[in-house]
Order: structure tokens, then C-alpha cells, then sequence
């Protein structure tokens, strides 16, 4: 039977964090948290679960979870975020694995999960990631890009039939502060890779975006919840190019 490191990076997510670990710890041999400075009690709800609980200063969220993945343990690992909550379905799924991996890498399904929901709404959106997975096989690699596990060539990778729910919501002010800083480090991107956008991609991009996520990313389902979610991802679209045409604007030469 193989053994499991489970790795998440946190800061101030003790509204969350619990439910996380409750699940994950039914297949986990090991749980991995790297905290970016937490001041809530993000620290005392990992203890209750024996994680391996370390400060790392904050760079980049793939940068964070590079680290993280690398104080592992265990060859096969399972990447999570704070607000992700393996169902009790996917917890059976993986346990059958452990007994005998049929493959180096396991796509897993993860859903959102908005206020009040007890199971995922029909038609719910959902996207399909690689978050369990051998390490000799595949890598969370710290590039700044993004966060999403790279395969080596030759990886064999099955997908998983279950899913994690994915509570992303907590507050306005939480969720607002998250997309600001993501946008921060977006826009470091787009200069390193010297991106350009157009000023009519400027004026367009907020109702283009929020057409987007109200319909294509089905947060109409949601009510009125999901409408200001689908407006406050669009304002994070739009606020990425509105960054980037600032920062030309103060290092014109």
C-alpha cells in the first residue's frame, strides 16, 4: 500500500481549514501546511490534526506550493487548497487506490461550492486537475506561471470519478483581497513575457468577462450570489490590464 502526503498553503483560513482536514486526514499519511503568516488560529486547527505546520514568507502561489510539495515525505502526494473538501465518495476512491495505483497521476474533478450549498447544484460548474500524483512522475513546479502539476513525459494518468467540493467563498472583503494580490502577480507575468493588451481590451474586458462567468461559468445558477461573483471575477480581469497599462504608464522612458 502506498502512503500519501497531503500539501496546502494557507494564510488566516481558520474559517476553512478544518473541514479541509477533517477529510483529507481519512487518506492521508501525512499532512503538509506552509503558512504564509497566518494571525487567526490557522495554526492551532492544523495541530488538532498532526500537520507538519511551516512558515514560509510569501512569493507566489506556485512558488508557495512548490515548497510545500518538496517538504513531503511520501513519493505520492495530493495537492489541495484550504477550501477544498474531499467528498466522502472521492475518499473511498482514493483509499482503493492506495491499495494499488493503477496509474502515476489522477485527474480529480473539483466543483464550486457557494453559500449554503450542502452538495453540488445541478449543472454545477467544475474543472478537471491533476492533484494526486507521483512525484517521480510529475512535479508542482515553482515558475510563477501558475499553479498546476506538470507531467513528465511518459506519465500515465487516469481520471478520478469523484469529486472535491470547492468552497471558495467566504466574504467579499476576502475574496476581493485574493484576486487584488493575484492580479499583482499577473501583471509580473505579462511584463516578464513582455504581453501587450489594447485599450479596446481595456474598455471591454469587464462586461466581456462578466458575460463570461454569469453564463459560460454558470454562476447564474447561483442567484444572487452568483451574480456578484461573477462581477467581482470580471473586475479581477479587468483590473489585471488596468495594472498593466499603469505600470507603462509610470516606467514610460
Amino acid at each position: 500500500m502506498i502512503k500519501i502526503s497531503a500539501y496546502l498553503v494557507t494564510l488566516n483560513e481558520e474559517l476553512r481549514l478544518e473541514k479541509t482536514l477533517k477529510a483529507v486526514s481519512k487518506i492521508a499519511d501525512e499532512i503538509v501546511i506552509v503558512d504564509s503568516g497566518s494571525t487567526d488560529k490557522t495554526e492551532k486547527i492544523a495541530s488538532k490534526f498532526k500537520a507538519k505546520f511551516i512558515f514560509h514568507k510569501w512569493k507566489n502561489i506556485s512558488s508557495q506550493k512548490n515548497f510545500a510539495q518538496n517538504k513531503c515525505a511520501n513519493d505520492w502526494v495530493i495537492s489541495l487548497d484550504a477550501d477544498e473538501v474531499l467528498s466522502d465518495e472521492l475518499i473511498e476512491e482514493i483509499k482503493q487506490i492506495k491499495k494499488n495505483p493503477q496509474a502515476d497521476a489522477y485527474k480529480v474533478k473539483i466543483c464550486d461550492m457557494l453559500l449554503g450549498d450542502k452538495k453540488p447544484r445541478l449543472l454545477a460548474r467544475s474543472y478537471n486537475q491533476v492533484r494526486l500524483y507521483n512525484r517521480k512522475k510529475a512535479n508542482m513546479p515553482d515558475d510563477l506561471t501558475h499553479d498546476r502539476v506538470v507531467l513528465n513525459e511518459g506519465c500515465a494518468v487516469c481520471q478520478l470519478k469523484k469529486k472535491i467540493h470547492h468552497y471558495s467563498y467566504v466574504a467579499l472583503t476576502q475574496l476581493w483581497f485574493k484576486l487584488n494580490m493575484y492580479t499583482d502577480e499577473l501583471v509580473k507575468v505579462a511584463i516578464g513575457k513582455n504581453k501587450k493588451y489594447t485599450r479596446l481590451r481595456l474598455y471591454t474586458e469587464f462586461p466581456r468577462q462578466f458575460l463570461f462567468y454569469y453564463f459560460m461559468r454558470r454562476y447564474c445558477i447561483y442567484g444572487t450570489c452568483g451574480f456578484w461573483m461573477a462581477t467581482s471575477y470580471a473586475y479581477f480581469r479587468f483590473l489585471k490590464i488596468a495594472k498593466w497599462f499603469e505600470y507603462k504608464a509610470l516606467n514610460k522612458k
